[in-house]
């Protein structure tokens, strides 16, 4: 789990939800039913027009995974399965084919598995082209997912606004109708579905975009060590040369294993 983000998203909520118990004598005002529906509704609404339904009911899952779910391999982590593949790999393909199965990045795996046939007609560049195009593959869903979640980040304040809006309007009417001593209860309420815009965008689909944007960008990063260290493997170079290689891909302070 990335408890980092977790945490993050939680103190977001509760720095909203303390505010608004401190500022409120009446906290359950808040419930408003109109804006639940106007905003909530209205944005899961437009989702569905921008987006395949399929992908729109998916971002739950993508979520779970995203954040809730198992943390990937560290940099430093996916440069020592390398490295082992590299020794590995001098010591025969048995050795290399039992190295290969315990690896738990699923991408090293997989580029694994294709050094088992490199002895085919094929080029370097030929191999090379391979595992780009898988990479970029990979990182095309995953930024998709992102594009997602920001896209969807800008219908729930506009959304609120409209409510706010419809409310103003209905409020204007009343005025000349039943006075003007219901005017400070009907202007919250009216201003209550763009509070529920403004927070569904700002604190749930925004940074979760941003979030997934991040996390593609070093999962793309990470492919990127992996296949050149696949590469130096299929060459045939010093298993020490091949992790160093690796490593520099990262910055100095990243290639330092942090304590604990």
């Amino acid at each position: 789990m990335n408890y980092g983000t977790v945490l993050a998203m939680m103190a977001s909520f509760l720095a909203v939800g303390v505010t608004v118990l401190m500022s409120l004598q009446d906290p359950l005002v808040l419930l408003d039913l109109h804006s639940i529906i106007i905003v909530f509704g209205g944005t899961l609404a437009v989702a569905f027009t921008c987006f395949p339904y399929q992908q729109v009911l998916n971002l739950f899952k993508v979520f779970i995974k995203g954040v809730m779910g198992r943390q990937q391999s560290s940099f430093l982590d996916v440069v020592d399965q390398v490295a082992l593949l590299s020794l590995a790999r001098r010591q025969g393909r048995a050795a290399f084919e039992r190295a290969v199965e315990e690896i738990k990045h699923p991408f090293l795996r997989e580029g694994g598995k294709v050094l088992y046939w490199t002895e085919a007609d094929i080029s370097r560049e030929e191999l090379r082209d391979l595992l780009e195009t898988r990479a970029e593959t990979m990182y095309s869903a995953y930024t998709q997912d992102a594009h997602i979640f920001k896209t969807i980040s800008k219908f729930p304040p506009a959304f609120g606004l409209i409510g706010t809006v419809i409310g103003m309007i209905a409020l204007l009417q009343a005025i000349g109708v039943e006075g003007g001593d219901n005017i400070g209860p009907a202007m919250s309420v009216a201003l209550m579905a763009t509070f529920y815009g403004i927070v569904l965008s700002n604190v749930v689909f925004a940074p979760l975009g941003e979030f997934l944007g991040k996390k593609s960008r070093d999962e793309l990063l990470v492919r990127r060590m992996i296949i050149e260290g696949l590469m130096l493997i299929h060459e045939g170079r010093p298993s020490k040369y091949v992790e160093e290689k690796v490593k520099s891909f990262l910055l100095p302070s990243q290639r330092v294993r942090k304590a604990g």
